[in-house]
Formats: structure tokens, sequence, C-alpha cells
């Protein structure tokens, strides 16, 4: 009797082999590419925005150090100044340092660039990536004080003229009395010096005090109207105890009505050493004697932008990659 034969299956079915095995593995290299090129931008995307990043840095500083150094010494971007450009381990391949205006009125604009190499990318046939990166900053008048004295000073008296046309340079002592001089600054409210209430009319003796010996603790805007008194130049207010000290006079153009309903319209600020008083006796012969100097004054203290220069300067960034009003 013949017995069934059992034939074997092949080798490769034993083994749990399929004919499609080849076409998964092309699949999947398939697939393999793509994420390997996704991989590549993620990571040298990365590495480029960090750079790109550290640039800018460098940039800002760089540009903030030219402003203050183009007002000190009208130096525009000196090697000094320019090795800022190496903060944060930036590594600019070319730079530039431009200027428009003055250095009292103007911006100055930093720009850099740089190649940042590609790792992954590279592998695809891109080697690096070219980034840039500028900061633009704005010089200009003083438009806003923090510490400003509550003692105003109209913005024509002959001293401030002289200051303003010798392009404050002058060193000279001004001895600027109560009464009205030779030009003033309001119809209706005489004299030179208004003893400004930051406190819309309601200020007590012990918060004038307060203001003579350290300003006022909010800012100033020019064009803002303050309630004062032309009379207030008094040694009850303490201005004796600033003598030999530096102070922050608002100036102002514009003063109306009278007595305690004066109102002074701030028109800018001047920066001065108090030399002397004299605090009695008639309006024409009260007097302070004051000498003018220039100063550089950063955020938060005060802000860009206002009325004309008496001598304060101050800078602010405006643009990023040319973006932004300047």
């Amino acid at each position: 009797m013949n017995r069934p034969v059992k034939l074997r299956q092949p080798e490769e079915r034993q083994r749990g082999g399929s004919p499609n095995d080849g076409s998964i593995v092309a699949l999947t290299a398939i697939m393999l590419v793509p994420l390997v090129i996704g991989l590549a931008i993620v990571v040298d995307s990365g590495r480029v925005w960090a750079e790109r990043a550290a640039l800018q840095n460098a940039v800002e500083v760089t540009a903030a150090s030219a402003a203050s150094t183009w007002i000190r010494t009208s130096s525009v971007c000196p090697t000094s100044v320019l090795a800022y450009l190496t903060k944060d381990d930036a590594t600019p391949s070319s730079h530039s340092c431009t200027t428009t205006g003055n250095s009292r009125a103007g911006t100055i604009t930093v720009t850099a660039t740089d190649a940042s190499s590609l790792f992954f990318s590279s592998l695809l046939g891109r080697s690096s990536a070219s980034i840039n990166a500028s900061t633009t900053v704005k010089i200009g008048s003083i438009g806003s004080l923090l510490g400003v004295w509550p003692v105003a000073l109209c913005e024509k008296h002959p001293s401030i003229v002289a200051w303003r046309d010798s392009g404050f340079s002058l060193t000279t002592n001004y001895t600027i009395t109560l009464q009205t001089g030779p030009q003033n600054c309001g119809s209706g409210v005489g004299g030179n010096w208004g003893v400004l209430d930051f406190n819309g009319g309601a200020n007590s003796t012990s918060e004038t005090i307060n203001w003579v010996k350290n300003g006022y603790e909010a800012p100033l805007d020019v064009g803002n109207l303050v309630f004062g008194s032309p009379g207030g130049l008094t040694n009850s207010i303490g201005i004796d105890s600033m003598i030999g000290k530096t102070i922050l006079i608002p100036l102002f153009d514009q003063a109306t009505a009278s007595g305690s309903n004066a109102l002074y319209r701030i028109s800018g600020f001047v920066r001065a050493v108090l030399l002397g008083t004299r605090l009695t006796g008639a309006a024409a012969s009260r007097s302070l004697t004051v000498r003018f100097e220039t100063t550089i004054v950063d955020r938060p203290s005060g802000s860009v932008g206002g009325g004309s220069n008496f001598g304060i300067t101050s800078w602010a960034i405006c643009a990023y990659d040319n973006k932004g009003v300047c």
C-alpha cells in the first residue's frame, strides 16, 4: 500500500519569510529620506537661530555704546566700541557703522553679518547660512525726565539763550533774578523763576522741600502744564541746602494766569550747579546763581523726544533690522 508523500516546504517559507520583504525595506528607506532632511533642517536651524541671537545681542550693545560715545566725544564707533561686536562669542565677518544728523540730534546704526556653518545640511550641498543683524539708536533732546527741581526757569532768559548759542560750551556763572527780565515767557505771569506745584495746587511746604532736595519722583514731560507761583522763591522751601549740588531745572516757554492760578508750560530741561542764592528782600533782588552743564540721561530716567535741546541729551534704540520708527 502506497503511503502519501509529504512534500517539504521551501526553506524561506519555513523561516516565515515573505516575497514582500524587499518592498518593505525599500519603502522604509524612502520614508527615512524626508525624516533625515527634516532633522537636518531642525538641527541646523536651531544653530543658526542661536548664532543670530548672539550676533543681534552684540550689535545692540555696540550700538548703545556707540551712541553714548558719539554724544560724549563726537567720535563715531571707535575701535574700543566695535570690540563689543564679539560679545557673547559672536564672530561677525563684516560690520558697518553709519550716522545721520549729529551727536545732539541724529541716529547711529550698527550692522553686522556672519556665516553660520551647517553640519547636516552640508550633506545636501549647503555648507553655511548667512546671518545679519542691525540696530539703530536715536539721539535727541530729553522729552521726559525724572528727578527735576520744582523751580522752573524761563527758556528765553538771556543766560539760556547764550548757553544754547554757544553750543553748550560756556562755563559762565549766571545770577538770575526773580524779577521779570528783558525777555520773559508770559504776559500774565511776571518773573524769570517760578516755583512749581506738582501736586496740582494742593502741595504742602514739606512736599516742596522734598522736591527741592530730591527732585520730583515722577516723570515730567515736555508740554506738561504745571501749577506754580511766580513769587515763591523764599528760604522756607530749603533751596539753600542745595548750594554746591547739581540740579535738573525744568524750563518753561509760556506762563499764564497769575498768583496761585499760574500755569507753566514745560518746554525743556537744563542741568546746572547751584552756586548761590539770595532769597530775601524785594523780588528785584532775589536771585539764584547757577552754572549750566551738559549731561547724558539714559532710560529709565528719561526719554528721547520733545522740545529743544538745552544740553541734556538722551538716546534710545528705535529700530531692529530696519524695523521701527526713528
